[in-house]
């Protein structure tokens, strides 16, 4: 009796898995992104100016077409550029260029405007994986190291067109440091919390 009981349970979950995956609406795409921040973060002498960066990479999306609800998920490159000033030293600029991949993992909800137009709101987690650069900052210190691993929340607003593009906004919130340093001024100006706006566009194959 509990093997059968057991076998009924196991056939439930797979039809259940089968009948989702095959009603899912799931689709690929190349998503690009670019930074709009012109931001400058200060302390004392140092200041960190026109934080830029440039993201592009492959992206799933996954929707339950009964609600308009899903996931989506990137792997994107991550093309990260500051410009370092200190007016009071012997070198008075650094440009600094950050490697970066970066894994945004999304909540996704649609909702229909005329057709073909449609607004969709996204939020979730993402991590971000340090793969090279760091070398400029030997010119200022030897103290500054980027961080190996990051990881915050995005928020995103946007339009898809005819199911094929979408664009919109996002606004990325740092809950990790960025950079170690063992100067607290160097830590404080390098390391700041504050949100990142960026313009992102997707097209869908």
């Amino acid at each position: 009796m509990k093997k059968n009981r057991l076998l009924v349970v196991v056939l439930i979950v797979a039809f259940s898995t089968i009948t989702t995956a095959g009603y899912a609406q799931i689709r690929l795409g190349l998503r690009g992104e670019v930074g709009l921040n012109k931001a400058t973060f200060s302390k004392d002498a140092i200041k960190v100016e026109n934080l830029n960066s440039f993201k592009i990479g492959p992206t799933v999306e996954v929707m339950l077409p009964i609600m308009d609800l899903g996931f989506e998920a990137s792997l994107l490159y991550n093309n990260n550029k500051m410009e370092i000033r200190d007016d009071g030293s012997a070198w008075q600029k650094v440009e600094e260029t950050n490697h970066y991949i970066d894994i945004p993992v999304n909540l996704k909800y649609k909702f229909g405007l005329i057709l073909p137009v449609k607004i969709y709101a996204a939020a979730g987690p993402y991590a971000r994986i340090h793969i090279g650069g760091d070398e400029d900052f030997k010119k200022i210190s030897d103290d500054i190291k980027a961080k190996s691993f990051e990881a915050g929340i995005n928020l995103g607003l946007g339009l898809e067109l005819f199911k094929r593009l979408a664009v919109g906004v996002n606004y990325g919130l740092p809950l990790t440091d960025n950079y170690s340093a063992n100067k607290p001024e160097w830590t404080d100006a390098f390391n700041n919390k504050d949100g990142l706006w960026s313009l992102q566009a997707t097209v869908y194959l």
